[in-house]
């Protein structure tokens, strides 16, 4: 079996959809990338999963915006860890440090592939697990950890394909050069085994 991820977006703080139904859309689950790109075309991703997207993009925003996640420059490097520690400390000079949140959510784009009929809220991990394989083999930073999946469902797809037909031409070369265009599959433990 195949399984498809129609991917959709961007969205992010400068690509806000004027749509409503948009909004109201992406109260759903599904897998998304969140893409920063940075001096150099350097591409920092992160990969992950949520049962709502909207939900989830909010926290990304809001984690960097309150110091509370890793900021980087615009080279990508990492300039401050978002520890307890270092935002005190980054209260002794607020104006910098938001000013590099800020710069850093303006970079953030997200795209997603929500759940439907075929992709089902039991293939989140397995969805999540296989994209971040995908990046890592195509040597792109991906910010979260491999992680293997919690729980394997009875009917693995075995094969994943990426339709990026609805983004915009941008957006389908930066996936592209993210997941590529072939077909992903995952070596699950039980085919390792054999």
């Amino acid at each position: 079996m195949t399984m498809s991820l129609d991917w959709r977006g961007p969205f992010g703080a400068n690509c806000i959809p004027r749509d409503s139904l948009i909004f109201e859309n992406l109260c759903q689950p599904g897998v998304y990338l969140r893409v920063k790109k940075y001096d150099g075309g350097r591409i920092i991703a992160y990969v992950g999963q949520s049962v709502s997207l909207l939900s989830r993009f909010d926290q990304h925003l809001s984690a960097i915006l309150a110091l509370a996640t890793p900021l980087r420059d615009a080279s990508g490097t990492v300039v401050f860890s978002g520890d307890a520690g270092a935002r005190m400390k980054a209260f002794g000079n607020l104006y910098h440090f938001v000013k590099l949140a800020a710069a850093d959510v303006g970079r953030v784009q997200f795209f997603y592939a929500m759940c439907d009929d075929y992709f089902q809220t039991e293939h989140l991990n397995l969805a999540e697990r296989i994209l971040q394989s995908r990046i890592a083999e195509r040597n792109t930073d991906v910010e979260n950890v491999l992680s293997a999946p919690a729980g394997m469902p009875e009917d693995v797809p075995e094969r994943w394909e990426n339709d990026f037909s609805a983004l915009p031409e941008a957006s389908k070369d930066t996936l592209s050069s993210l997941l590529g265009d072939d077909v992903m599959t995952l070596d699950t433990p039980a085919a390792n085994a054999s």
